[in-house]
């Protein structure tokens, strides 16, 4: 049997915004969850669980994707995997809580 995944497309403001604060956030909302998280960008995959996963991601971003590309996406796969993925959603929108 094969897990289910559900994906949540994210579009940030400026991807610049993805640095070691937020990418902490991510990872303290992440961790509430039972689910598997993944963040996905290119052919990057990463553990939203683990800070360290999370600041190399949010290096790639910066880095390595075109200036005017600011998408990513969340993946989960649990029992609460649409929670997770909800949760992180708001995250974002709400600009990682550090406005």
């Amino acid at each position: 049997m094969t897990d289910v995944w559900l994906e949540k497309s994210i579009n940030l403001k400026n991807k610049h915004a993805l640095h070691m604060r937020p990418a902490q956030r991510i990872v303290e909302v992440a961790n509430r969850f039972e689910a598997d998280i993944r963040a996905v960008k290119d052919s990057l995959d990463c553990n939203a669980k683990s800070i360290l996963d999370m600041i190399g991601f949010a290096a790639h971003m910066v880095r390595a994707t075109a200036e005017d590309d600011h998408t990513f996406c969340f993946r989960a796969s649990g029992k609460d995997a649409q929670a997770a993925l909800d949760a992180l959603a708001e995250l974002v929108n709400d600009r990682f809580g550090l406005d």
